[in-house]
């Protein structure tokens, strides 16, 4: 079994995971720490302060700021934009590998 949020993701225990040899589990203390963290990330979306990429623009537009009622629009409107590519699709197993690695820097807590 492998805790997300405690233990150690090597290469190998990604490759187990993607392959359905290794159990995953997330620890309710994670969970609470992955909550904590969504809500600070909540708050920032509706602060008047600007945070790059919460609600500002990107890049060039990191000066626009970005309305608390748009922001999850924004959200969502990124997901989509890298979602969206050209030429032969990945394989399920880097899709799998990539959506461990995404979960397991989720569980350590740092960002929303």
């Amino acid at each position: 079994m492998f805790n997300y949020g405690t233990d150690t993701l090597t290469v190998q225990k990604a490759m187990d995971i993607a392959e359905g040899k290794l159990p995953t589990n997330i620890l309710s203390n994670t969970l609470a720490l992955i909550a904590t963290c969504r809500g600070y990330v909540e708050g920032m979306a509706v602060s008047n302060k600007a945070v790059y990429g919460v609600n500002t623009g990107f890049g060039p537009l990191c000066d626009t700021q970005i309305s608390a009622t748009d922001t999850s629009k924004l959200q969502e409107n990124l997901l989509l934009t890298h979602a969206v590519g050209v030429g032969k699709p990945i394989e399920p197993k880097l899709s799998k590998l990539m959506m461990i690695c995404k979960v397991h820097a989720l569980c350590k807590g740092f960002s929303g």
